[in-house]
């Protein structure tokens, strides 16, 4: 595989050797890149616990069969994996780490490495690109079901699930966009990605927050399939999240979560855990 891989400066295939700075040895062509910019060791809360939920990510974005897939991670450090496919691909950043007691800094360093990540997908060439949270889990037809709805310039995912760690529940959520950053596959083309494919700057699309994306790309006039049946996880209830207030639910919350709960919630069935990559994943709690 090493024969195949775009040499862009850090750029790495799983066994692979590190490649001179973009230098193509053969460009690759390629459906779908996911992209996850990843928590450093030494500014993570938990560097060990960051790259398990990195792996178990890793593991739902390919659980996906087609083979012209590929998933980028960037980050200073290279996190030490087990998994072994060659669809995986890492990029090195020499930015300086974040205050890891600076929820800001980290946002900053967060946007810094999508930004150059969107670089290098300049030069790999893909169809179609979609920012994956390192902790976010993706059903396993995401793909397929994208491939196969060759007119739109993006989608959107509507409705998906919460999962919190260890729990033996899916949550379904309406509004998944306004509340997950792992909602959004778009065409990597000028319309969407001008900064980057275009001649001059303007604001891209994915350069809004997430819950305006929605909103962004129907004042462009852009073909957006929203999509409704849930094809994304939303995960949370560990400690490295930049800002692990937003998941304490008030009393209010709580309430209105327990009274519609009959009907969101959905049992972690053996079909779903295949589905989302969580096969071999204990779960411990009922609640969501």
């Amino acid at each position: 595989m090493a024969t195949r891989a775009a040499g862009l400066n850090g750029l790495k295939v799983q066994g692979s050797e590190y490649l001179p700075s973009f230098c193509i040895v053969e460009r690759l062509n390629f459906m779908l890149l996911t992209i996850t910019p990843f928590v450093a060791d030494g500014v993570a809360n938990d560097w060990q616990k960051a790259v398990a939920c990195l792996e178990r990510t890793l593991g739902s974005i390919l659980g996906n069969p087609e083979r012209d897939l590929r998933a980028m991670v960037i980050c200073q450090d290279r996190p030490p994996l087990t998994l072994k496919d060659d669809r995986y691909l890492f990029l090195e950043t020499k930015q300086p780490k974040p205050n890891k007691q600076d929820p800001m800094a980290k946002e900053r360093d967060k946007g810094a490495k999508t930004v150059e990540a969107f670089d290098a997908a300049r030069e790999l060439s893909p169809e179609y690109v979609m920012l994956v949270d390192g902790d976010d889990l993706i059903s396993n037809t995401l793909a397929s079901y994208v491939y196969q709805r060759p007119t739109f310039d993006a989608f959107c995912l509507k409705r998906g699930y919460k999962w919190r760690e260890g729990s033996s529940h899916f949550t379904l959520l309406s509004g998944f966009n306004q509340i997950c950053e792992s909602a959004f596959v778009w065409r990597f083309d000028k319309r969407l990605f001008p900064a980057y494919l275009g001649k001059t700057y303007t604001k891209r699309i994915c350069d809004q927050e997430h819950n305006l994306v929605e909103a962004a790309m129907n004042a462009e006039g852009l073909q957006v399939d929203k999509i409704y049946e849930p094809k994304a996880v939303y995960v949370t209830g560990h400690v490295n999240h930049i800002h692990p207030s937003l998941h304490k639910f008030t009393l209010k919350r709580r309430i209105k979560h327990f009274v519609l709960s009959p009907w969101r919630s959905h049992k972690l069935t053996p079909e779903l855990k295949a589905e989302f990559g969580l096969t071999h994943e204990a779960t411990k709690r009922s609640e969501c």
